[in-house]
């Protein structure tokens, strides 16, 4: 299942804004119709707005926080020259802001010790509600309760008990991330002389705390039978071991202890051997006997390896070590921790990168003559046509590649540009599963397709697992349906504001396909709008209070399903649906 998460290919359900600077009425091609650039509205036209920030644990009002607008939606077709708004909150925890172009904005107030929240936000990485600003209109009681961020701080110590310094000190959570179930880098820091660390910001959640020793003054890595192994809390080498630290709002957990042991440390031995050099030129010799020249001997090597421990957190490269290739081929790890590992070669960057993958285990006495080899990938080649006719403008698509399960190291390929005639081509894939994503899909278009031959791989991924490589035929389709409605909380019937509304596939076969969840929030009348949804059929979903992502939670799911009201979607057939609120399972 894929998500495009918001740092990596993250496409915004609803109306994504393209802020487009440049001269006064210039005309900006949007996704339906045409939008203006203006100026600056008349003085009467400008609204304000007021409210007032304090401290969600006491009650306190807060100064000096800061309450920041940002454009979410337009006032007509006339895009404002200014965007964005801010204002400092006073000592009474009070703020104005003026001047404020019509439209409706995404209101978030932050301050240091605290977590950063959108107006109407039940939790601090929960939706908000958006604040329409109407010509010279004004809205107070925009008013925030921020809550304090969480803290997790601790020492970590040698088997003497002595402080360790230069500790790598990382926490993750285990969250759903493209639709899977994976471990997720949060937080991270370093321990001082003392062996101190103070971890900040930290969300309410449950996370694990991890800490692998880093020092820059290790002597000679061949002269060491003895390392510090990286360790989960309270002390274990496995994730599946370890102490989940539960954080409430506000918590600060101290105390957080680790001692680091040293292990008898082992050597790792092996060659590499990288085909996707040019092939070396003839052997030297030396005088007229022919005596090979060893010395001389050129290689295809340029490239890099790279040990990871094989556990749920290997593809952080906490603890990964690497480790020089010689002009033979030959690489050495002298100090190893016997156990399961991903050892990684790689060479070249950007799209002439190549990786190799091989799981090891290492012994108690070492390991020797392991031999990786870095193929060439395969192509990867395609044709996208968008089928039908449409007013929307047709963007310059970039076709992406992302594996398909978490891994040890980074396997994607460089994104494409699709050319003018509608082809792309990608020279080097590595033999890995992975999925097939179209970017911008402005407007009502929408991926009706991608099949190679006979196969559908935008619903089940592309398997070049096997080798070889594959021809893509991409389908845009150009009548995507909108969802609209209102979201009733069902204690008070009155609008239900900041709920969550989760658009699910009912079909088995698409549920391993994040580009078919969409998310709204209701806005302050209890409005939604789910937007360019792809024909089929859908459960839709209004949520009080969900963390995000528990929508891929088949578990989850099942507790709500009765509650959800089924949707059939057609193509540009817009679709009203009322909801009803669902409020938090029970001890949630």
């Amino acid at each position: 299942m894929r998500f495009l998460a918001a740092l990596v290919f993250c496409a915004a359900s609803g109306q994504a804004l393209q802020i487009a600077g440049g001269i006064s009425g210039m005309q900006v091609q949007g996704g339906r119709g045409q939008v203006r650039v203006a100026q600056p509205s008349p003085p009467q036209d400008l609204g304000t707005m007021s409210g007032q920030v304090f401290d969600g644990a006491t009650g306190e009002p807060l100064r000096k926080a800061t309450v920041q607008m940002n454009l979410s939606a337009l006032s007509g077709s006339m895009r404002p020259a200014q965007t964005s708004f801010s204002s400092t909150t006073d000592a009474t925890g009070k703020f104005t802001i003026t001047h404020i172009e019509p439209g409706t904005y995404r209101v978030t107030a932050q301050k240091t010790g605290y977590l950063s929240m959108q107006y109407n936000a039940r939790r601090p990485d929960g939706p908000g509600t958006p604040v329409e600003i109407g010509r010279g209109g004004s809205v107070n009681s925009v008013n925030f309760r921020l809550v304090p961020h969480g803290v997790i701080s601790g020492k970590i110590v040698d088997e003497d008990g002595d402080p360790l310094q230069y500790v790598q000190i990382q926490i993750c959570k285990l969250t759903w991330i493209r639709g899977r179930m994976q471990y997720q880098q949060m937080n991270g820091t370093n321990t001082n002389d003392l062996g101190d660390y103070r971890l900040f910001g930290i969300t309410p959640g449950k996370y694990y705390l991890y800490a692998a020793y880093r020092s820059p003054m290790r002597g000679d890595p061949s002269q060491q039978h003895e390392d510090y192994i990286p360790l989960f809390y309270p002390g274990v080498a496995d994730i599946s071991a370890a102490t989940p630290l539960e954080m409430k709002p506000g918590q600060q957990l101290q105390g957080i202890n680790i001692k680091l042991n040293k292990v008898r440390t082992v050597t790792v031995k092996g060659t590499v051997i990288n085909n996707t050099s040019a092939a070396p030129p003839p052997v030297p010799v030396d005088g007229p006997g022919g005596r090979i020249n060893q010395a001389a001997i050129p290689v295809r090597i340029n490239s890099t390896v790279q040990l990871e421990p094989r556990t749920a957190m290997m593809n952080f490269g906490m603890a990964s070590q690497g480790s020089g290739v010689r002009p033979d081929g030959s690489f050495v790890f002298d100090s190893v921790a016997p156990g399961p590992y991903n050892l990684i070669a790689f060479s070249g960057n950007g799209p002439n990168r190549h990786t190799a993958v091989l799981p090891i285990e290492v012994s108690d006495t070492g390991l020797d003559g392991v031999t990786i080899t870095i193929n060439p990938g395969a192509p990867v080649s395609g044709h996208v046509r968008v089928e039908g006719e449409t007013t929307d403008s047709i963007p310059t698509f970039t076709v992406r590649m992302q594996p398909w399960q978490q891994g040890p190291f980074n396997l994607m390929p460089q994104g494409v540009k699709v050319e003018a005639d509608g082809t792309f081509r990608f020279d080097e894939v590595p033999a890995e599963k992975f999925d097939i994503m179209l970017q911008p899909l402005p407007g009502n278009l929408y991926i009706k397709s991608i099949r190679a031959g006979n196969v559908d791989v935008f619903d089940n991924g592309l398997d070049l697992s096997n080798g070889g490589g594959a021809s893509l035929d991409v389908v845009i389709g150009v009548n995507a349906t909108q969802i609209t409605g209102t979201v009733q909380d069902g204690t008070t019937q009155q609008p239900a504001l900041s709920s969550t509304v989760v658009l699910v596939p009912s079909e088995p076969e698409r549920r391993q396909n994040s580009s078919y969840y969409h998310t709204a929030s209701t806005d302050q009348n209890g409005n939604y709008t789910i937007g360019r949804v792809a024909p089929g059929e859908y459960k839709i979903y209004a949520f009080d209070d969900i963390e995000p992502n528990s929508w891929f939670d088949p578990d989850f799911m099942r507790l709500v399903e009765s509650r959800g009201m089924s949707v059939s979607v057609k193509e540009n057939t817009p679709v009203t649906q009322p909801l009803i609120s669902i409020p938090p399972p029970s001890g949630n």
